[in-house]
């Protein structure tokens, strides 16, 4: 194993293992081990994990030693036995990882533009133009707003590209949506992002026509279901602040099934469509996965119609007339 902190040249570390031993065990014990915590003037050490071309995961003091491909892959199948760990300065950790998670490396520079404070600067910026003209575009449709109000949700601030929402719990969120996809982050205690969820949409070479054509990666369609997602998080909250028993999965909608399954270290939903492939990441959180991915085909007010049914009904079914 071979790699450097910012600023230092590359040291190699020598690691005896037995053949077998995976690398979603391996790595999370050894990289601590041989990074330092921080960097000079205290910066998080960001490290991409990689073996020959190809990228296994990252590391940092903030998101820990994350393998988010090949988990199960042993040290017998590696050739050469030896990864190297590539800094990666000036980036903020939790939206590299959010892009890893998705399967996609993003571009160093422009991570590094959105490094530290970049995502709140361009959220200010949006912010003073919605106060400029009222005909800014917003990041939520209006229904969708509508729907997550009706589960005590309350939109603190929303620009074309991000929203800050607070549940019905008090806790705050951070949704955005670009052309490459849309994600949600959680704040913590001391203002930082977590992340929740990823949603994207890869173009399929099936697009047929019409508007399902223009849902690429962060088009339309993620979008939509993006906002169903978060829906069904906020809902799910607002049923445990009412008391209410977890509200029963809605049927399938129509003759496509999404699936839930575990890929490359981390745990989704997915289905596919003329306009592509549909997705969701949630890390290692294989319940989340699960919880969400009967409403990821709804409309975001279908999400709340069904979590928000008499409880004596044991939810609504939007699928069904």
């Amino acid at each position: 194993m071979d790699g450097a902190a910012v600023g230092e040249p590359a040291a190699e570390h020598t690691v005896e293992v037995p053949a077998a031993t995976t690398l979603a065990a391996l790595l999370p014990q050894v990289v601590p081990a041989v990074v330092p915590p921080v960097a000079a003037g205290g910066a998080d050490v960001v490290l991409l994990l990689r073996h020959g071309g190809d990228w296994l995961g990252m590391h940092s003091a903030t998101t820990g030693t994350r393998v988010l491909r090949d988990p199960e892959r042993t040290v017998a199948e590696l050739d050469p036995p030896r990864v190297r760990l590539e800094p990666w300065p000036g980036v903020d950790a939790s939206l590299l990882l959010e892009e890893l998670a998705l399967g996609r490396l993003p571009d160093l520079a422009d991570l590094a533009d959105l490094a530290g404070d970049g995502w709140r600067r361009r959220w200010e910026a949006e912010e003073r133009a919605l106060g400029a003209g009222g005909g800014t575009a917003r990041l939520l449709d209006d229904d969708v707003v509508g729907a997550l109000a009706a589960v005590g949700a309350t939109v603190l601030a929303h620009g074309p590209g991000h929203a800050r929402v607070e549940d019905a719990a008090g806790s705050s969120y951070v949704v955005r949506c670009d052309r490459q996809g849309g994600a949600v982050s959680r704040l913590d205690a001391d203002g930082l992002e977590r992340p929740v969820a990823a949603v994207a949409t890869r173009p399929s070479s099936r697009a047929g026509t019409g508007s399902d054509t223009r849902a690429g990666a962060g088009g339309p369609t993620a979008r939509r279901a993006l906002a169903a997602t978060l829906a069904a998080l906020l809902g799910t909250t607002w049923r445990e602040q009412q008391g209410l028993e977890p509200a029963p999965s809605p049927a399938p909608t129509r003759d496509t099934r999404v699936e839930v399954a575990r890929g490359g270290g981390v745990w989704g939903w997915s289905w596919s469509d003329a306009a592509g492939r549909h997705e969701g990441r949630f890390a290692a959180d294989g319940a989340m996965a699960a919880a969400t991915a009967a409403y990821a085909r709804l409309e975001p007010a279908d999400v709340v119609a069904h979590l928000t049914a008499p409880a004596a009904d044991g939810g609504g079914d939007p699928s069904r007339p």
